[in-house]
């Protein structure tokens, strides 16, 4: 009897051990099972995901199959009392995984990730996103989804609750709740800027002197309600060649001003909005419009593609509301502008300094170039179109040189300056021929033979002019 009851308890500490062998090395679920028919874990994916956004998974409700095979569930605690049992959470998960702005269940995922983040909760478990997606085991149950990012330059995450509860079978039993793929609940910021009257990416239609229009569109972030942080900042720097016209700035087709909205900093050289934490948790998803002018100077420039004049707009916002980064995304416009050079000349071709052209805009600006030694005329910060530059100040012992016709365009205006050693540019017509001022016609110098035949004539004049008189005089004692 000693020997079979040794043999016995042999043989059920070796299937002990072996049993915690296979739990050892068994994958540990989330949820931990606590009766003999719990079910195993769901593998949850969260799509849509930046590569190494952190997916965050909080239990609300740990679902068990208990001895009677009945599924029961025990909520977690720090829950709001609105959602604090399984009755209230499942009410407001109707609504699905597609994101909703304002809908029961994305405020109660607010709510919920709130109350949890107040009271310090750890996450039952993390996940880095690989490349667009990141897994999770879960054990079954009803989780919150807090995806967080600190390279997300264009989005803000929302909170998600997801369930994974068991599913009840056939057979009157239950089987582990299907895997699951859930989309990421994101909004997009980003920053459109144009410019022009017709409102494009770039222009070529503003010369100096004129105001150009630009518009910055974006809208206010939707952050979770829950968020510590909730930034949203405005902010449009120009280059050199443009000056803001701090006056024409405009809000929504509102004077911009500050207020209970937002704050504005604004100069000839930008102009920053800062909008108020409490105004963007309750506009989610408003969109925002910021028009004004800049007057276009005579810094404008044109190096190169990549390098012309205009501006850049800017929004700097959470991408993960929980910490203090920031990220700013923005946008560019240009204002393209056309220069034409032409060399001037004496009638033996020899570079002629002093002479000075004058165009008038259309907007009453008068623009002037007077050659230096070098001959060279040149007119910038022109829009395209067709100019014409008249010879306002002639160099002595020369005749006035013709009108100069010219058309700019981007086709036409592609090439360096030649007068402007030291810097290059990309958006010059420049002259074929050059423009010549005939000399002007001088006497003969004096004791020449031509000095002689002029002598020699002025006498005859003098002479005859002289006979007529005497004639005359004649004449009249006669009568």
């Amino acid at each position: 009897m000693r020997r079979n009851l040794k043999t016995t308890l042999h043989k059920l500490g070796a299937a002990f051990a072996a049993l915690a062998v296979a739990v050892s090395l068994a994958p540990a679920a989330l949820a931990a099972p606590t009766s003999v028919t719990d079910v195993d874990d769901s593998t949850v994916t969260i799509t849509g995901l930046l590569d190494g956004d952190t997916v965050s998974a909080y239990l609300i409700a740990d679902a068990d199959i208990d001895d009677t095979n009945n599924l029961t569930y025990t909520m977690a605690g720090n829950l709001p009392a609105a959602y604090d049992t399984i009755d209230e959470l499942v009410a407001v998960t109707s609504d699905g995984y597609a994101f909703t702005q304002g809908t029961d269940m994305q405020n109660a995922a607010a709510a919920i990730a709130k109350s949890l983040s107040d009271a310090g909760v750890a996450a039952a478990t993390t996940a880095t996103a690989s490349g667009t997606s990141a897994e999770l085991a879960l054990g079954s149950g009803y989780y919150l989804i807090r995806v967080t990012s600190t390279n997300g330059e264009t989005r803000v995450y929302q909170n998600m609750v997801v369930d994974v509860s068991p599913k009840a079978n056939d057979g009157g039993t239950y089987d582990p709740h299907d895997d699951v793929s859930v989309e990421v609940k994101k909004t997009d910021v980003t920053v459109t800027k144009t410019v022009g009257a017709n409102y494009t990416e770039s222009t070529d239609e503003y010369s100096v002197g004129d105001e150009v229009p630009f518009k910055v569109e974006t809208v206010i972030p939707s952050y979770p309600a829950d968020s510590t942080n909730a930034t949203f900042i405005i902010a449009d720097t120009p280059s050199a060649g443009l000056e803001i016209v701090v006056s024409s700035i405009q809000v929504n087709g509102v004077d911009a001003a500050n207020g209970a909205a937002y704050t504005i900093v604004a100069t000839t050289g930008g102009y920053t909005i800062t909008y108020s934490k409490d105004y963007i948790l309750a506009h989610p998803g408003e969109a925002v419009a910021v028009t004004y002018n800049a007057k276009l100077t005579s810094a404008a420039f044109s190096h190169a593609a990549d390098d012309v004049t205009g501006n850049t707009a800017t929004v700097e916002f959470n991408p993960n509301p929980y910490e203090n980064t920031t990220v700013t995304p923005g946008d560019d416009t240009t204002v393209q502008t056309y220069g034409y050079v032409f060399k001037k000349v004496d009638a033996n071709g020899g570079d002629l300094a002093g002479a000075t052209f004058t165009i008038t805009l259309d907007n009453g600006e008068v623009l002037t170039s007077t050659s230096g030694s070098d001959g060279y005329i040149w007119f910038e910060d022109l829009a395209a179109g067709t100019y014409t530059a008249t010879e306002t100040v002639v160099p002595a012992g020369h005749l006035k040189a013709p009108d100069q016709t010219f058309t700019l365009s981007a086709a036409t205006a592609t090439a360096d300056n030649p007068a402007t050693a030291g810097v290059t540019e990309n958006n010059y017509l420049v002259a074929t021929a050059d423009v010549v001022d005939p000399d002007q016609p001088t006497l003969p110098t004096t004791g020449g033979a031509g000095t002689l035949i002029i002598t020699a004539v002025g006498v005859g004049l003098l002479a005859a002019g002289g006979v007529v008189i005497l004639r005359a005089q004649k004449k009249q004692r006669e009568q």
